[in-house]
């Protein structure tokens, strides 16, 4: 059997997918054959949609809620009740690896990877577990001790160890894998030219991610305060809801709504500001094209984590509150040093080649593995 790593993701939103697809693309290229799995839909449609349905309603109606337990989880272990309740998949998720020669297998998704660590410890497997983290800086519900390492963008790995006394040598500093794109090698005004866009228009991209989590009318509204006529383009993803809404609204500015696209980059590097919450892929890919960023309702936890990031960094500004909207929209769009200075530091912290450095960190561990057996 040709061997084929696996790839464990989750399609809960869009960014944990995009990683695997990253990771996909690399492995192909040296000459494996791997397949990326959609955990909790395959183990189960019926847990796959309540998974999603709870993980929404939770961060629509009880955001707070999301935000105590994953910042309490920090000091007590809450996130071990995921272990517990894996339990019960142990059977099917091993069918699954099983069926394949598996000589490693890759996880993307922080809920994934418990199902992964509590298999390998009740079958008593010996296949390599890695875990790409795809947020910018650890959390201690990451922690496994069946994970043979960790793939991270936190600088502070080293610290982030010794605090939860954990073997430093476990993780590999290489950013968040983002599959490869045309936009990343071009030029505004080429991307503009391309999509038809008016390249001498301001142009501010709303993105609310895969399933369209954005406060666009709040946006909009804050932006009738600018006197100058811009263009602003609403990624709605799946959100038929926001589409609507958007396309009934009346605005002095010009209004673009692109419902779920494979074009996103092509826009995102097109524009001179993105609003967004701060979703490790979508702050990747920002990066990547060096569009200054404007954090805005982030969900809790994890996304403050990387909001805080990237603010430190000089990446990207966030709103506290949404009467700083306008003020800061502003001073992005129309204060050349700030937006040149924000473009700087994403150039310095952008890690494009990431899949391609985990995909060669894990290669060379299985070399040296089975170099220590011979």
């Amino acid at each position: 059997m040709k061997a084929r790593p696996l790839i464990f993701s989750a399609s809960i939103g869009q960014g944990h997918q995009q990683a695997a697809k990253a990771l996909y693309n690399e492995l192909e290229k040296k000459g494996y054959y791997p397949k990326v799995i959609d955990t909790f839909y395959q183990l189960s449609p019926l847990l796959h949609h309540c998974i999603v349905k709870s993980y929404l309603n939770l961060l629509k109606l009880g955001p707070s809620v999301w935000r105590k337990i994953y910042f309490n989880s920090e000091k007590q272990p809450y996130f071990l009740y995921i272990d517990r309740f894996s339990t019960l998949f142990t059977e099917r998720l091993h069918k699954l690896i099983s069926e394949e020669n598996v000589p490693f297998i890759i996880s993307t998704h922080p809920f994934v990877t418990p199902f992964l660590t509590t298999l390998k410890k009740k079958k008593n497997m010996n296949i390599p577990i890695y875990n790409v983290i795809t947020d910018f800086l650890l959390h201690p519900a990451y922690l496994r001790e069946g994970i043979d390492r960790y793939f991270t963008a936190d600088p502070t790995t080293l610290h982030f160890a010794k605090k939860n006394n954990y073997p430093v040598d476990r993780f590999c500093l290489t950013g968040i894998p983002v599959p490869p794109h045309p936009a990343f090698s071009s030029t505004k005004a080429k991307s503009r030219e391309n999509l038809q866009l008016d390249e001498n228009k301001k142009i501010v991209l709303i993105a609310g991610g895969g399933i369209g989590l954005a406060k666009y009318a709040k946006v909009i509204h804050a932006l009738e305060q600018c006197k100058e006529e811009l263009m602003i383009i609403c990624m709605t993803g799946t959100n038929a809801k926001a589409t609507r809404k958007i396309e009934n609204y009346k605005s002095k500015h010009t209004l673009k709504v692109i419902p779920f696209t494979d074009r996103f980059l092509d826009y995102l590097r097109a524009s001179d500001v993105v609003i967004s919450k701060s979703g490790g892929l979508t702050m990747s890919e920002a990066l990547i094209c060096e569009t200054p960023i404007i954090i805005y309702k982030p969900v809790p936890g994890h996304e403050e984590h990387n909001a805080q990031f990237l603010v430190e960094k000089g990446a990207a500004v966030k709103v506290q509150h949404d009467e700083e909207l306008p003020l800061i929209i502003k001073r992005v769009l129309f204060q050349k040093k700030l937006s040149e200075e924000m473009r700087h530091s994403a150039r310095k912290i952008k890690r494009p080649t990431a899949a391609e450095e985990i995909i060669e960190q894990i290669l060379l561990a299985m070399e040296q593995q089975k170099q220590a057996v011979r």
